[in-house]
């Protein structure tokens, strides 16, 4: 299941992120590769804004056909849509590059893509039309279906458009199957083959619409809810205008526009949780927690409540159970996954009966509310309880309604963590608890030390409405290890949400700012009403931000942004370099492929598992068919396309994430007896490969002719990924001092890297283990920008320069080849 934090955000900072959310999340997922999510922007005061990024989804249309399944469109983003199974366009290869299989397997996280591997070792290609399962990783569902549609030229005919359609209604059939054989009751399709894969957008939404039509369910389907889902206006649109035109009728269907009605309920503000008094089914429930009880011996089908748990979820969570707990303590939690609830956790609580004369009943039952809110409040934002005690335990409805008021008022006074919506269902006939509990939300007599508000009606409608009226702004992120998250949560409250009216971002990629990135600059000045300034002192570069803290905060976001973009060009730019010394695409018609920009983009196509490839040869767009090997020409025609590749093979060389490379976690062992750091221990050890590297790394050992030493470097938290795409730079990690000369600073043991280099405050310490080819070696000095002559001529230079004890200096990034990733955490570090 998806892990996250949550940040609670004030008022005037969510109003300032309801403009420039997108930007936050694009810097968050670029410096530490974790999806930001944020919640409740546009409801934050007078200033409501749109433009929220990545707010929970709008639900646009609404459809029940008669057998009971209802069909609607949503605006959202895939990778945060809260359904059973969520559905990928996918390739038959299955390579999660680009679109949006791309971005559901970096939010889903490497899972998704060592899954999908599998598939296709044990049984090869996923033919079109086709569609297998994999777990779903960190995204907030239980699965993804991957279905392979049909892919098309640019512009196709309408005989090709006609020939594929029964492959898109295939494919649609295939997810439709997959979700019923695995009792899923909610399913979210975006529009199959309509991007990358030129479909035509409108045929695109009437084949998925009619296919939903007329499919032939299965009798005894739990499937009751499928999702239309899109993030772009025209899809979206296209998909309502297909629901209204097919769907829409009298014979088949009921139409509901949404939102729906909406049902008022209770609530009280309690510190950081609010708590909400309702009527309705529990197992019904859309939270993140659903509460259970159940008797010492496990079994769910004892006891109301319980049974309708059991009903909804099926069996399968019984079976959960059973795994681990035959029998329970009075006072026990047990957690399981939701399965076919509409939650992501159940919390199955052991609640011992009451007993007259003796407190020891109502003391387990206030401690398992209180261990139920603790569970949830660093991952969790909503959780439903039932009135736990009100049947066969024997406590009164007044008793029940006490116990946990009262513990739910303690919690919120000790808890300083995110806020929490705490909803109590009760039974729609069940009026007697109902006026218990809101007696005692009206006559809170007992709970002086909590502020009592009014007693307001909130009122819940979608997921995608704003939730409920003065709901608490936060940021929530997810993916991406623990580390990742906290670094980023890190970086949120020192840099955004603590912001002052002056802030420095140190980044060496400001050097290689060119025109478009100064004239933003320069808006930026006039819009945020703030100062900018450019540094470059001693190796170090970076920006320099005074003004309004508003305006100051808004400045760090953009220009965060455009530090994020020139170093990922960056990147790029030395991948491609590498790429093209070791790839060649060529075609004898257009020996324009063969240039660095189209030979490159080719094989990125080709490693990514993509079928076709567009690239411009002046001015014009030409498609390349990869499956094909073969381009349409100036003439039209179909003419053959070379690839020659200087590897034997492409073992080792899969493409994610847009490289070559991958990181491997590693079990600490007496291989690998990496020196400890004083005041830090070992968190993780990564083993890094990249072939493309290793090839440049081995051409260079044969130039300087010498056996490579084992050294180290820190890097910053933002730049380790790079270091494992791109190798080792100066702009990643500049020493403190440039002492030796203006090249890459390696130290002998892990301690001296960290004493090198200039790195800001970090939760964790990150240091690279390399291959170093220093060759033949010399004192460095200060003003060195490349390696002394060694004397016999102007042309001989050495390899590279020393100073200190084991400090050890190169020029050429191909010296060093990153082998281990050690990230080092404090001995006494507490998670927050």
């Amino acid at each position: 299941m998806s892990e996250s934090a949550i940040i609670p955000v004030d008022p005037a900072t969510a109003q300032l992120l309801s403009q420039c959310g997108e930007a936050l999340t694009n810097v968050v997922q670029s410096k530490f590769g974790i999806c930001a999510i944020l919640h409740h922007m546009e409801n934050s005061g007078p200033f409501q804004s749109s433009r929220t990024a990545q707010t929970k989804g709008v639900k646009r249309y609404s459809v029940h056909l008669s057998c009971g399944l209802e069909i609607s469109v949503w605006k959202d983003n895939l990778t945060t849509h809260h359904v059973d199974a969520v559905v990928n366009a996918a390739n038959e290869k299955l390579i999660h590059g680009a679109g949006l299989a791309g971005a559901l397997s970096r939010a889903g996280g490497p899972l998704v893509q060592q899954m999908s591997d599998q598939i296709i070792n044990h049984k090869g290609k996923v033919p079109t039309g086709e569609a297998v399962i994999t777990p779903a990783g960190n995204l907030p569902c239980k699965a993804i279906i991957h279905a392979v549609g049909p892919e098309l030229w640019t512009h196709p005919s309408n005989k090709e458009v006609e020939e594929a359609s029964h492959l898109l209604k295939s494919a649609v059939k295939s997810i439709l199957t997959l979700a019923e054989e695995e009792h899923y009751q909610s399913v979210a399709i975006p529009a199959l083959s309509s991007g990358l894969f030129n479909f035509p957008l409108r045929k695109c939404a009437d084949i998925i619409v009619k296919t939903l039509k007329d499919h032939r369910f299965r009798p005894n389907s739990r499937l009751s809810e499928i999702h239309l889902v899109n993030n772009d206006e025209p899809t979206v649109s296209e998909m309502e205008r297909a629901c209204k035109e097919i769907l829409q009728s009298k014979s088949h269907s009921i139409a509901v526009k949404a939102p729906e009605t909406r049902t008022s309920t209770p609530s009280l503000q309690m510190g950081s949780i609010t708590v909400h008094i309702k009527k309705g089914c529990i197992e019904q429930e859309k939270v993140d927690v659903i509460v259970n009880t159940i008797s010492q011996y496990c079994n769910l089908s004892h006891g109301s409540i319980s049974k309708a748990i059991l009903k909804k979820a099926g069996d399968s969570i019984q079976k959960e159970i059973k795994q681990s707990h035959s029998i329970s303590e009075y006072g026990d939690v047990i957690e399981t996954n939701g399965h076919a609830l509409h939650c992501l956790r159940v919390y199955h609580t052991v609640c011992a009966f009451h007993a007259t004369g003796t407190t020891a009943g109502s003391e387990i039952l206030r401690s398992v509310v209180l261990k139920c809110l603790d569970k949830a409040k660093y991952k969790y934002s909503s959780i439903s309880f039932p009135a736990i005690g009100t049947g066969l335990l024997g406590f009164s409805k007044m008793e029940v309604a006490h116990i946990m008021m009262k513990a739910f008022a303690d919690f919120a006074e000790q808890n300083k963590g995110s806020k929490m919506d705490v909803y109590v269902v009760l039974y729609p006939s069940d009026t007697e608890t109902f006026a218990a509990f809101q007696h005692k939300m009206l006559h809170p007599e007992d709970r002086q030390s909590i502020k009592s508000s009014a007693f307001n009606k909130h009122r819940s409608g979608y997921e995608g409405d704003g939730a409920t009226n003065g709901a608490q702004a936060c940021i929530e992120l997810m993916g991406g290890s623990l580390v990742c998250r906290m670094e980023a949560k890190r970086w949120i409250n020192e840099t955004i949400l603590m912001a002052s009216n002056k802030c420095t971002i140190v980044n060496n990629h400001v050097i290689h700012f060119g025109q478009v990135e100064h004239e933003a600059l320069l808006s930026l000045q006039t819009k945020c009403q703030v100062s900018i300034q450019e540094f470059l002192h001693r190796g170090v570069a970076g920006v320099t931000i005074e003004g309004l803290q508003r305006g100051v905060m808004e400045a760090v976001l953009r220009v965060e942004t455009l530090c994020c973009q020139a170093q990922e060009e960056f990147a790029l730019t030395e991948e491609s370099a590498m790429m093209h010394a070791v790839v060649r695409w060529s075609c004898a018609e257009i020996p324009e492929l063969e240039e660095p920009e189209n030979s490159v983009a080719l094989e990125r196509a080709f490693l990514a598992g993509q079928n076709t490839q567009n690239v411009t040869v002046n001015g014009m767009e030409i498609q390349v068919s990869i499956s094909k090997m073969e381009a349409k020409g100036r003439s039209g025609k179909g003419c053959h396309v070379d690839r020659k590749c200087l590897f034997k093979d492409t073992i080792g060389m899969q493409f994610q994430n847009m490289s070559f490379y991958q990181r491997t976690t590693m079990t600490p062992d007496r291989k690998h007896p990496f020196d400890r750091i004083h005041g830090f221990d070992i968190d993780k050890i990564e083993k890094v490969e990249n072939r493309l590297l290793e090839h440049h790394f081995l051409l260079k050992q044969e130039q300087v002719s010498s056996n490579p030493k084992l050294l180290y470097q820190q890097v910053p938290a933002q730049f380790c990924d790079l270091v494992c795409r791109v190798g080792f730079q100066r702009l990643y990690s500049p020493p403190k001092e440039q002492k030796f000369g203006a090249g890459m600073y390696f130290g002998g043991k892990p301690c001296s890297a960290k004493d090198l280099a200039s790195v800001g405050k970090e939760e964790y310490i990150y240091i690279f283990q390399a291959k170093v080819l220093t060759g033949k070696e010399t004192i460095g000095s200060p003003n060195l920008i490349i390696p002394p002559a060694t004397g016999s001529g102007p042309f001989s230079l050495y390899d590279s320069v020393k100073g200190g004890v084991d400090t050890h200096v190169i020029f050429n990034s191909h010296q060093a080849l990153p082998v281990y990733l050690i990230t080092y955490k404090p001995v006494k570090h507490t998670h927050i």
